[in-house]
């Protein structure tokens, strides 16, 4: 570089230097002026001064705007997936809640015709099961030996105010099995809106041990009548009073209240207008609370129709039969049978306390009717439950006839029970016999004016059945 040259270029700098110098001072910043030391100028930095403009005015403002919607969505997205899992969780109760009680069978039914019983607990919900009943609920539900009815694969129960009572009916896979039919209860509760929930899966009682099947064969009774509520005591109640199941009867009631004779009687009078639980909804809550419940009974029996109340009380917190009130039974059997020379009435109120079976006689005869035959084998039944169990047979005779020949024709009237029940199987030593004749009439056998009373005699021409078990 000569002299010139290094003149030119040290005058560029000074000058350089001071319209920088001049310019921050104008701007009011201190700054430290730093020279670059000519070694680390490049040889062509005279050509990038024009490039320096171009960089301040696009491509820093452009990225900016593309940097910043970045981050927001970065931090955006996840909020929907949270979201997301959250929607479904309140449907999943509304999934076990249905429209109608068929609704609701037809889609357990649907579980137990594929034997699916995980589907099945989840359509019921968590805790409708009860732990101790479980096993043989899966068991009933995925064994081959059962299926569910075909013509009537569930049936309701019982209808009250806190909710409804539905079965589903399994009958044997192979009817030459000879297994019984079973049920599997179902309770719906009323939610909201109308909608039905299911509250509770539940076995029937039963007394004696459940059939026993080919993967369950040591399945365990149902539950005991000391885990049992009241509506399930007031249906196995029922069905045993049916099917003249007297031991499971009595065990179901309170002996304090419900005498052994009361029962019988309801037995007898069913079985004599040949009374059947009506398939739909046989039972019908009246009242329910925590210690007392009502329960209508519903019989038929062709186009006869009639009930029978059952009441029910806890006694040391287990449901028994306390009451027991069949008088519409009667009058159906009355209105059925018409006027007739032979009285109707199987219970009447023994002098001595208590009740009596009566067995009614035609006029001057001790042989039995078909309708006694009947009833005697009820009482047959109940007396080979146990050679301890021994009845008395009370025969007696209307006015008609000398004292003597009454006396005669009414030890003959119990006589033919007795010998009618030993033929039976109960044995000679469990039935006592006394003859009254005439002299304890239950109405009277002439009317005020002296004239006879055919009705009045119809009901003395009788043998009174006494069950000192």
């Amino acid at each position: 570089m000569n002299k010139t040259t290094a003149s030119i270029f040290f005058g560029i700098i000074l000058v350089g230097a001071t319209i920088s110098y001049f310019t921050l001072k104008d701007r009011g910043e201190k700054k430290d002026l730093v020279l670059t030391p000519l070694a680390n100028v490049p040889a062509d930095a005279g050509k990038e001064a024009p490039a320096e403009p171009a960089k301040t005015e696009a491509p820093a403002p452009e990225k900016a705007p593309e940097v910043k919607p970045i981050a927001p969505v970065a931090t955006t997205t996840p909020a929907p997936v949270k979201d997301e899992p959250a929607k479904p969780a309140p449907a999943d109760p509304v999934a076990s809640q249905f429209k109608s009680p068929e609704a609701a069978m037809k889609a357990l039914a649907e579980k137990i015709g594929a034997k699916d019983y995980p589907g099945f607990s989840s359509l019921v919900g968590e805790g409708a099961i009860d732990p101790k009943i479980e096993s043989e609920v899966k068991a009933l539900i995925e064994s081959p030996d059962f299926q569910l009815d075909a013509a009537k694969p569930h049936v309701e129960i019982s209808k009250s105010a806190e909710g409804l009572r539905w079965a589903l009916n399994f009958v044997p896979a192979n009817p030459a099995t000879g297994s019984a039919p079973r049920q599997l209860y179902t309770d719906l509760s009323v939610m909201p809106g109308e909608a039905l929930d299911i509250a509770k899966v539940s076995l029937p009682l039963a007394l004696t041990p459940a059939p026993k099947t080919a993967d369950a064969p040591a399945a365990a009774p149902a539950p005991a009548a000391q885990a049992a509520d009241a509506l399930t005591v007031a249906h196995a109640f029922s069905k045993a009073v049916i099917t003249r199941d007297f031991s499971t009867a009595r065990e179901l009631a309170d002996p304090t209240t419900v005498t052994d004779e009361r029962v019988a009687a309801l037995m007898i009078a069913v079985e004599e207008g040949k009374f059947a639980l009506k398939a739909d909804r046989p039972l019908v809550v009246t009242l329910s609370r925590d210690d007392i419940t009502w329960v209508l009974a519903r019989v038929e029996s062709g186009s006869m129709a009639s009930e029978f109340a059952v009441e029910l009380g806890k006694i040391d917190q287990v449901w028994k039969v306390n009451g027991l009130t069949f008088s519409k039974v009667l009058s159906a059997l009355s209105e059925a049978a018409g006027a007739g020379d032979v009285a109707y009435s199987p219970i009447v109120e023994d002098p001595s306390g208590g009740d009596s079976l009566v067995l009614y006689f035609e006029f001057d005869d001790a042989g039995l009717t078909p309708r006694t035959e009947r009833q005697l084998g009820i009482v047959a039944d109940i007396l080979k439950q146990g050679a301890e169990r021994v009845i008395r047979i009370n025969g007696h005779a209307d006015a008609l006839g000398s004292d003597d020949y009454n006396v005669n024709l009414s030890d003959r009237r119990a006589e033919t029970i007795r010998q009618t029940l030993i033929r039976l199987g109960v044995k000679p030593e469990q039935v006592v016999t006394e003859a009254f004749g005439a002299a304890k009439p239950r109405k009277p056998n002439f009317l005020p004016d002296g004239s006879d009373n055919p009705s009045g005699r119809s009901q003395n021409r009788r043998a009174e059945v006494l069950l000192d078990f």
